[in-house]
């Protein structure tokens, strides 16, 4: 009996002992967890609303309107003259190659873009340079399969001013 007693109150300890490291674990995990979480929200960039800059002359903003607008129609349009008429030859992309992206994405699939919000965010009239924010909701459609994808990408398309009116530069996009 006497060693049934001493194994129980071995047992007991073990037990204990072992609940006692597994609650130090939690703790310590938790505390972990605090940390991290904190070190990340720190990391995290700041959002701010899109704003449109106040120093764009309400004729510049016009032209750059009418420009993306005539971009997006012609794209929807398939017209591939008149989309290749707001890219800018000035690039250190291959304008040809481009065309021959475009034709092939034409050719594919049935596209759409629709902008849900536009902002002209940067504007500097010395280059004769403007960014334009768009959210750009798309809808792409294989010709061949059917099948249907619809997203809403971030996008800041670059336009400078050029002999002929404004044409698209650069264009970088996220989801």
């Amino acid at each position: 009996m006497k060693f049934r007693l001493i194994g129980l109150a071995l047992l007991a300890a073990v037990l204990f002992a072992g609940c006692g490291d597994e609650e130090a674990k939690e703790e310590k995990k938790e505390k972990t967890d605090e940390i991290q979480t904190t070190e990340e929200a720190e990391q995290q960039p700041v959002t701010r609303p899109i704003e449109e800059a106040d120093n764009i002359p309400p004729k510049e903003k016009e032209e750059l309107m009418k420009t993306l607008t005539r971009h997006v129609d012609a794209f929807n349009g398939k017209d591939l003259d008149a989309y290749m008429d707001t890219i800018s030859k000035n690039t250190d992309r291959d304008y040809e190659e481009e065309r021959l992206y475009v034709k092939k994405v034409f050719d594919t699939f049935d596209a759409k873009m629709e902008p849900l919000h536009t902002a002209i965010i940067k504007y500097d009239d010395k280059k004769k340079e403007a960014h334009i924010f768009v959210a750009m909701k798309s809808v792409t459609k294989d010709l061949q399969s059917e099948k249907e994808i619809e997203e809403t990408t971030r996008q800041i398309m670059v336009f400078n001013k050029e002999e002929g009116g404004w044409k698209q530069t650069a264009l970088s996009a996220m989801k």
